[in-house]
């Protein structure tokens, strides 16, 4: 089974840019850290495409140029994580929407010539999250998710069609959002799933288990983000939700979901969204609890 990771975290990030001790965008190059990403054993690895928006020169045509010559010489793939920061897709502000969609269009149309094998998308963002945390009283709940989820539709109808992916090559995530209802929108344009075991761990996709949503939705699930997460009771009877985390450290049910994966015969991929040393542990966990589980990293 093909594992891979997420290159880029916030700390190594800033550790990059600030080496020399002040902000210095001109130190940080994407393909050189692909290049000692594929050094430590990986050679599938998940692009994050904010970075063309948020960092300086960050990502441009001539950075895809260089990731396109690390692919050919190390025999690289990659996935894309589309833009996320500041989207709105299912906004009804339709001046907020339809830049959601056209930066989106922009990053797809960037990477392209590097065939992602799967483009992975936030279909909802901050604000839908925020209304799915109302406490609206009924009918009223279902309409404004229902109003929500039919922006997030149109969103992805016209990235689709301004781009012309193959709808199964996009696949929308499971975030702060029911996902009962993202997947409705994954149905009615044919796309594909893209199950992050974190999310549904903290309880930010509505309240089922990592088992249940392979039950759900297996059909459609190309990509796998695993880290480990969970949520628990806090001070004051709040509920701590947290993930990102190593596997191991949280609530997930390694040997179970793992072997689901495989006697479903799961063809997708699997990426770490995790550093370079917690993929590594997570590895080591896998390896411990699941000794003939097929592991394709070239590690």
């Amino acid at each position: 089974m093909r594992f891979g990771i997420t290159p880029l975290q916030f700390d190594n990030t800033l550790g990059i840019i600030g080496a020399t001790g002040a902000p210095d965008f001109s130190q940080f190059n994407y393909a050189t850290i692909i290049r000692e990403f594929q050094a430590q054993g990986f050679s599938l690895m998940e692009l994050t495409l904010d970075v063309r928006y948020v960092l300086p020169g960050g990502l441009t045509e001539q950075t895809v140029e260089a990731l396109l010559e690390a692919k050919e010489d190390l025999g690289l793939n990659f996935t894309a994580h589309l833009p996320l920061w500041s989207l709105e897709p299912a906004t009804p502000n339709e001046f907020i929407r339809n830049a959601s969609v056209q930066c989106t269009v922009d990053a797809i149309e960037l990477v392209k010539p590097l065939d992602p094998v799967v483009y992975v998308l936030h279909s909802t963002g901050s604000l839908a999250a925020e209304f799915s945390r109302l406490d609206l009283p009924p009918p009223f709940d279902q309409v404004a998710l229902e109003y929500i989820n039919m922006q997030s539709k149109q969103s992805v109808e016209e990235i689709l069609d301004q781009t012309d992916i193959p709808s199964k090559k996009l696949a929308l995530e499971n975030v702060e959002f029911p996902f009962d209802a993202t997947w409705r929108v994954a149905e009615a344009l044919d796309t594909g799933v893209c199950l992050d075991t974190g999310h549904v761990l903290a309880g930010y996709s509505g309240d089922l288990t990592v088992q249940e949503f392979v039950n759900r939705y297996f059909s459609r699930i190309r990509e796998v983000h695993l880290h480990d997460g969970g949520q628990e009771l806090s001070g004051g009877g709040m509920i701590r939700r947290y993930d990102h985390q190593a596997l191991g450290t949280g609530n997930l049910p390694i040997q179970e979901f793992l072997s689901e994966l495989l006697k479903r015969n799961y063809e997708g991929v699997i990426i770490f969204e995790l550093t370079l040393q917690e993929a590594q542990e997570s590895l080591k966990v896998i390896r411990e609890r699941l000794p003939d589980f097929p592991i394709d990293t070239d590690i």
